[in-house]
């Protein structure tokens, strides 16, 4: 009796757990994103060179607030270092500061997890400094945009041939309208959507340019192209669609700039999410240090009771690998993108198959004992 009680809780947990995966696989992902998957923070290294005065203490105190006031995630981590400090970051950090920074100064790398010691942006050890590395409005749009609904915000930076970055404004802007048209959701969101008596999420993508030019938005262009020399080098027209907590999902440079590639993108954001765990899924983040969660409108995450899963992964390191390369970078980054989605898709169903298989097994087997 116990064995027979046993094997049908085993059953039962299975059926719940399916139940589970699939009101979370449901969500579209660039509303999983914004709901759950809180950004990596980046990481500033401060170097003296021996005391600091009190205006220089204040900045690096005006920096460590973001640490963790007000923040559930916070969205930057400070060391400090003497400029003589042997320690291996320290070194490396050096090593890519420009030859002409001296020491009191700051340098901003990316988030830990993406495995780069790469200097995004460095300055001096000033208000000034603090005021354009934290926040710009270019990044108070995005988050405005993404926190209203928009499913992504596509910065576009225009490259150097002026008639090519209008015909790639135009073909963008034609192709996002296109799309908030055509594409549907899928109907295991649409009907827990209206189970909980919502109205599904209104489609809409914007547009928003950010020039190379502009001194004041420096910190976050460095940001979205620092990734590689290739790309910070393009001379080109780059799109860079943001969505989540501001996460960059893609860099689309050259003739992937381009609608197959536009819909291929939009079809993930807009998808099921496939894999809870934010690591696993392409993209980085960047420094946005806003309230996100208080600034969520609507919720369309419907397994509010379970917390965001979070699993540290080196598969960024790989995709950033991809991006990288000096020739067919963006599509080598799209077939990373959707290639990883549909890997993690595999798991699931092959996961599936497998409890399946085994429940089929026990129950042939103990129909044929008795």
């Amino acid at each position: 009796m116990m064995n027979i009680r046993f094997k049908k809780r085993v059953v039962l947990s299975a059926v719940l757990l399916s139940a589970t995966i699939t009101l979370a696989c449901s969500t579209p992902v660039f509303r999983y994103a914004i709901e759950r998957w809180e950004a990596d923070p980046y990481r500033l290294v401060v170097f003296s060179n021996g005391t600091l005065t009190e205006d220089q203490q204040q900045v690096v105190a005006g920096f460590r607030v973001y640490e963790t006031s007000g923040y559930r995630s916070s969205p930057l981590i400070v060391d400090e270092y003497d400029i003589s400090a042997t320690n291996r970051l320290a070194a490396a950090v050096r090593a890519g500061l420009p030859t002409n920074r001296a020491a009191p100064c700051v340098a901003l790398l990316y988030p830990e997890f993406m495995r780069m010691d790469t200097v995004v942006w460095s300055d001096d050890l000033t208000t000034n400094a603090l005021n354009r590395m934290i926040m710009s409005p270019a990044r108070l749009e995005i988050a405005r945009r993404l926190l209203d609904g928009d499913a992504a915000v596509w910065v576009f930076i225009p490259g150097g041939d002026a008639e090519r970055n209008r015909a790639i404004h135009e073909m963008l802007n034609a192709k996002l309208r296109e799309l908030e048209t055509t594409v549907q959701y899928n109907e295991d969101f649409l009907a827990l959507a209206k189970a909980a008596g919502k109205e599904p999420p209104k489609l809409k993508f914007s547009v928003l340019e950010l020039r190379r030019d502009n001194r004041q938005e420096a910190p976050l262009l460095a940001m979205l192209t620092q990734v590689s020399s290739s790309i910070a080098t393009n001379s080109g027209p780059i799109v860079v669609p943001v969505f989540g907590q501001g996460r960059a999902a893609v860099l689309m440079m050259d003739e992937y700039v381009a609608g197959p590639y536009i819909e291929k993108v939009v079809q993930f954001l807009t998808g099921a999410c496939s894999c809870e765990v934010k690591s696993q899924n392409p993209g980085f983040d960047i420094l946005i240090p806003v309230d996100w969660v208080g600034g969520i409108k609507q919720e369309y995450v419907f397994d509010a009771e379970l917390p965001p899963l979070k699993s540290p992964s080196a598969e960024m390191g790989t995709l950033l690998s991809a991006t990288n390369g000096a020739t067919g970078t963006a599509g080598k980054t799209e077939h990373r993108l959707f290639g990883a989605v549909l890997s993690v898709f595999i798991v699931v169903v092959l996961g599936g198959l497998g409890g399946a298989t085994w429940v089929l097994l026990r129950k042939k087997r103990n129909h044929e004992s008795s």
